[in-house]
């Protein structure tokens, strides 16, 4: 009997040291841990309002006005590897793999508002992810170009022909109006038709009824 009292008074003696070094332990392990580099700024719903729009998208009539007249105020930025990078890319762009997006010596470059950044990769997807991720953690001035390096570089820059599924995105060769109006058959038309004298309205009289009882 004795001996059972000597040994719970021994553990009874243990628990608090046991307590004060978990609690040292717990202690020990936040101030040690690594605090995140990055924290989002911009919530699930407010990106998806902002995917929603599409102003994020820089289409191809934008890109080809870019482009041609050499647009300082625009910055490519070339997410795909540094040897697709060699291989050819968009004049002056800068490249960024998509690996390195978030690193501490790009930062100035992604996050900053002298220029507007146009994020390409070899198709537009390739481009979205960082984007959204940039936008997320409330950087400015970042873009994506629509179709992606690939079908820019074949349809727009090789030749300007835009293909699109959505036929309010792109643009007419030609004013087909203009065209039609300064033809003689469309001439012609708005001669005749002004000068020709409107066919008078001719009123039909109503006969009244005859008043008087039955």
């Amino acid at each position: 009997m004795e001996y059972k009292i000597l040994g719970s008074k021994k553990i009874s003696k243990k628990l608090p040291i046991i307590g004060i070094a978990f609690i040292v332990i717990v202690i020990f392990g936040l101030l040690t841990t690594e605090k995140p580099k990055h924290h989002y700024r911009t919530d699930t719903e407010k990106m998806l309002v902002k995917t929603l729009q599409h102003d994020y998208i820089i289409r191809y009539d934008k890109f080809f006005d870019i482009y041609h007249n050499q647009d300082s105020l625009y910055q490519f930025i070339d997410l795909r590897s540094a040897h697709d990078f060699q291989v050819g890319h968009l004049p002056g762009a800068i490249n960024i793999p998509l690996s390195k997006i978030l690193n501490k010596e790009y930062k100035d470059i992604v996050n900053q508002d002298k220029k507007i950044n146009v994020l390409y990769y070899s198709d537009q997807c390739g481009a979205c992810g960082p984007w959204m991720i940039l936008t997320q953690l409330g950087y400015k001035n970042n873009y994506v170009l629509a179709g992606g390096y690939d079908y820019v570089t074949e349809h727009i820059i090789d030749e300007y022909s835009p293909m699109l599924g959505d036929y309010s995105a792109e643009k007419a060769k030609y004013d087909f109006k203009k065209v039609i109006n300064n033809t003689a058959g469309g001439s012609g038309a708005n001669s005749s038709s002004s000068s020709a004298a409107p066919a008078p309205i001719v009123k039909k009289k109503v006969k009244k009824e005859e008043e008087g009882g039955c």
